[in-house]
């Protein structure tokens, strides 16, 4: 990966892992398990210029990559990714997840819950709020499967616009808070970041988690997804709130899923992710 700057493990501060996964997707549009490795790609054409037969990396938009020791552990099996996550917490390691469907995001919530033994406040963009009680371990069930690992009162869903009739029903019996991507026309950047800070980030002691599954921008921006939803927030949106989120507090963790090459149209999805990587390494405060 292209910035992955660091030799072992030991030398680092920031941990990728690939995780090529979507057994348990019911998504009737398949190719998540290509989303790690067309990430990197998109990293290495996208993020760089070539210049006298050196690679430039471009800078951040915001940010610095200054004290950013990567390494890019490679692809691991979702059966291994529990304990691969609880080593890297347990080293005070930050995790970057890159997926896969959204599903493994609860094993990466189990993991890091039962190291730190305190609630997460979980800042969750999607489409979907993944809220389903129905049916267990698979990628609508992220949120229902990790209500023991996440101070739902504490946590964010951005970007709702896709709910099952049981996920309403479920969001208000557990008094979850969500922002719409209406909500975010209506009063504005500004004050829905004010609202993700006081909720989630205030008194947080950094135990916050940040899961993007890039079906939460509108499919004009990210056709490359499993369930690409109409009316979705735009990338700006979604970069400037992950920005403003990683400048204000430290993070234990975050991921980004549901990347879908077979339905990328000229790479656009794949390079965004690969930019938004780049925009939270540089905002990350280590």
């Amino acid at each position: 990966m292209l910035y992955s700057n660091v030799a072992n493990f030991k030398e680092s501060n920031i941990v990728l892992l690939g995780v090529p996964y979507e057994s348990i997707s019911k998504a009737s549009r398949k190719g998540t398990s290509n989303g790690p490795n067309q990430f990197r790609k998109a990293l290495f054409t996208s993020e760089n210029f070539e210049r006298a037969g050196k690679i430039i990396p471009i800078c951040p938009i915001k940010g610095s990559l200054y004290n950013k020791k990567v390494l890019d552990m490679g692809n691991v099996r979702r059966e291994n990714l529990y304990d691969q996550i609880t080593n890297i917490i347990s080293k005070s390691k930050i995790p970057i997840v890159i997926g896969g469907d959204h599903s493994i995001t609860t094993t990466s919530l189990h993991a890091i819950n039962n190291v730190t033994e305190k609630k997460i406040n979980l800042i969750y963009f999607d489409a979907h709020p993944d809220f389903v009680t129905s049916t267990k371990d698979y990628y609508g069930s992220v949120v229902s499967d990790s209500l023991d690992c996440i101070d739902i009162k504490r946590s964010m869903f951005i970007g709702l616009r896709a709910c099952e009739e049981e996920e309403v029903f479920n969001i208000g019996h557990y008094e979850a808070n969500i922002i719409n991507p209406i909500d975010i026309q209506e009063f504005g950047v500004k004050k829905v970041l004010n609202k993700i800070i006081e909720i989630c980030i205030k008194n947080s002691d950094n135990n916050i988690y940040i899961s993007i599954d890039l079906d939460c921008l509108d499919p004009a921006f990210a056709p490359g997804v499993s369930v690409p939803t109409p009316c979705g927030i735009n990338p700006l949106e979604l970069t400037f709130f992950i920005q403003q989120i990683l400048t204000k507090t430290k993070i234990i963790g975050c991921d980004i899923v549901e990347l879908s090459p077979s339905f990328d149209i000229n790479n656009i999805t794949a390079n965004f992710a690969a930019r938004l990587f780049k925009e939270i390494l540089g905002s990350l405060i280590i």
